[in-house]
This record gives C-alpha cells, structure tokens and sequence, in this order.
C-alpha cells in the first residue's frame, strides 16, 4: 500500500483510509465484527483510519478504539470528527469552543487514546466566528491532543475565510479536506473546493468513492439483500437510491464502460479518485470485500478505458 503526502504538512497517509460511517457501529454493534475489518485493513497495509463521534453516536469510536489497541499507535494514522450534532442541546453541536473542547474529550475517552492525528471540524458552522474556530483547533494542536487539523464538506467561501484568519494571525491552517467524491458525485469539482484545495496546497480526500456500491454495478439487475438499500431500515440511512436517481446516466454509463473493458467497477472506481489526487475513504460490510476493493488498485487499467470515460457525463 502505497503513502501520500497530506497537501502541504509532512503528514503521510495510505492511498486508502479505511472508514467507518454506517458499520461498524452502525451496521453491527460487536467486537469480533469491528475487529475483523481493522485487522483485514491492517493485513492489507491500510495504516490510515477515518471515524466521527456521530458514527453510530460514539460506538464505532470505541470499537475502533479497541481494536486498534492490538497494534502500535505510531504506526497508523488516526482521525476523528467533531461538530456533528449528536443530541438535542445546543451545546451538542457547532464549532464554538464550548462544544469542540468537549466533544474530543469524550472522543479520547471513547477512544482510549490520548491524542489523535487528525481532528475535523466536521461541517461548517456559520454561527460560530472564524477566529474562535482557528484558534481553538489550533489550542488543541498545541496541548498535544491532536497533531493536525482538518475540515469536512466546507463550502469555499468558508475555506477562503479560514485560510486568510489563520495568515491574519500566524497559525495552523487546516491540512485536508473531505468531502463526497466518486465519478458520480462530482460536486466538488463544480463548487470550487477541488480548485481552492489545488491551488492552496490542501490535501483531498473523498468519502463514498464507490457512490457507495453504485459504481459496482451490484445494483445493475436489482437490489442484494446485503447491500445498503436493503439495510436502510437497519441502519437508519435512506440516501443511496436518491444517489442513483440523481446521477443515473452517469453511474450507467461508467458501468458499462467497465463491462466492455472487462473491469469491475470497484477497481476504476478507485483509481478514478486517486488520480484526480482526491484519496479514497473506504467502506465495507465484510473483509472479504475490503480486500476485493483494496486489490483492485494493483489492476492494469488501459489508457483507451480513461479517454472513452471522459466522454461520459
């Protein structure tokens, strides 16, 4: 498994980040499941790991926590999220001091760690001044509880503003952004976040880089029964059959592709995103299919397949 640099810090992440929104934790509340996938992740050289304190509200944190208890921790990078809301208070959620202080804490405590790697700020909170935001994540940085800091789904108006508070005052930019990215959601690349992340040096990563399952083709002749629309209800997560209705003649068009080349979808799904330098977050349901996912970059994809795929949009 190859290593990237994060945009312009000196921190190296694999190609792939294992994460884990809608599983562990969400999918499947046990030790043995969470274990199962960090251990294949590790096997299969993954060393970077994705999690949010609303990821099955705190659960997969600490099953994640556990499980990487098993290997040392200067060998991986680890990152959370806060600002989500997770209850009712408002006092829950945001970016203001009060709240992000307070929802590490009880990510580290989850955790059973002391620091973490990256720490986002995980959507925008326009309520909560840019300056109370970059100084507070930076304050963390320098008590030692996290390394870096990050954003997720920020619009560019607010990563411009971000970017010129932290020059204003001399401190830490944030390293990387998140955000939704696959051949079928490219909204990133229409709403200037890819452009501003290029031309500032911020390191990309994109969740949902198989438009989750979408880009497979496993939905092609109707819905498995352990695929995510047939788990909605399970798991409490609607959005994939909206994903498809809205970019159809894209997902159909990349997955015939795939048919003629003789490719499965996972494997130029992947390397589309790699790339285009915005590095994939990765999901799954069972090792079996992380390491399918994970095998598919060794795949020799020929340069006709790339030119024709740019004619599908």
């Amino acid at each position: 498994m190859d290593f990237v640099r994060m945009g312009c810090s000196g921190l190296k992440t694999t190609v792939i980040t294992f994460g884990a929104a809608l599983t562990i934790g969400t999918e499947d509340h046990s030790d043995a499941f969470a274990s199962s996938l960090i251990d294949k992740a590790w096997q299969l050289g993954i060393r970077s790991f994705d999690l949010s304190n609303n990821y099955g509200m705190g659960l997969a944190e600490s099953l994640v926590g556990k499980a990487l208890l098993n290997y040392n921790r200067q060998e991986y990078v680890l990152a959370t999220k806060g600002s989500w809301p997770i209850g009712a208070s408002p006092y829950h959620r945001g970016l203001s001091r009060k709240h992000i202080l307070w929802a590490l804490d009880d990510s580290l405590k989850r955790l059973e760690m002391d620091y973490v790697d990256v720490y986002y700020a995980h959507r925008y909170d326009s309520e909560t001044p840019m300056e109370e935001v970059v100084r507070t994540f930076n304050n963390l940085i320098n008590v030692g509880k996290i390394r870096y800091w990050a954003t997720s789904e920020w619009p560019v108006s607010a990563l411009e503003e971000c970017h010129e508070v932290c020059d204003r005052l001399g401190l830490e930019k944030p390293i990387l952004e998140q955000f939704i990215y696959s051949f079928a959601i490219r909204k990133a690349e229409i709403n200037g976040v890819k452009d501003f992340c290029e031309r500032k040096g911020v390191g990309m990563m994109g969740f949902a880089p198989l438009a989750q399952g979408l880009l497979t083709g496993k939905y092609e002749f109707g819905v498995p029964q352990d695929s995510r629309i047939a788990k909605s209800d399970k798991i409490n997560y609607s959005k994939t059959i909206n994903i498809y209705n809205q970019n159809k003649d894209r997902i159909d068009g990349f997955v015939s592709l795939c048919h003629k080349y003789e490719l499965k979808g996972s494997q130029a799904a992947l390397q589309w995103c790699i790339k285009n330098k915005i590095f994939p977050v990765l999901g799954t349901s069972n090792p079996q299919q992380l390491e399918e996912n994970t095998e598919s970059l060794k795949v020799e994809i020929p340069s006709e397949f790339w030119d024709e795929l740019a004619n599908v949009f």
